[in-house]
């Protein structure tokens, strides 16, 4: 009796039916969706906080600058940059591919403005100095 309510009801069963298979699949599909996205954000999270701390570094450069000279340097003198600690006179290679990230310093006397060239999804980072005081980086329009 055991026996033929086994055979009856398990013993003919060869594989997964195909409305399973879908179901599994689904799941899969959504899982990898959501981890895709995840991770992206990740990435993206990261870069930010990367060019905060770049544009931060630059701050204080400039702010150190600004406290020796009494203005900060001017955007058209690169050896005054050089001198700052904002650029070299050298030229570097990245080989890190598109995750280097590059900044335009607009200024000179008593304010300025350092813009990412990225724009990320919040827009581009900007960086703001005015009389040796700098505001945190944040998002702005860059312009």
């Amino acid at each position: 009796m055991l026996k033929r309510y086994f055979s009856k009801y398990f013993g003919n069963d060869k594989g997964f039916t195909m409305i399973e298979m879908m179901v599994v699949l689904i799941i899969i599909a959504v899982l990898i969706a959501g981890g895709i996205r995840f991770y992206l954000g990740y990435v993206e999270r990261a870069k930010v906080t990367k060019a905060k701390s770049e544009i931060t570094t630059m701050q204080a450069a400039l702010d150190s600058y600004y406290a020796e000279k009494g203005e900060y340097p001017d955007d058209e003198n690169d050896r005054e940059l050089v001198k700052a600690g904002l650029a070299t006179d050298r030229i570097s290679i990245s080989t890190e591919g598109n995750d280097s990230i590059q900044y335009i310093y607009e200024g000179g006397g008593n304010s300025y403005k350092i813009i990412t060239t990225a724009t990320f999804r919040a827009g581009k980072l900007v960086g703001e100095g005015q009389d040796g005081k700098s505001t945190e980086p944040d998002f702005g329009s860059g312009e």
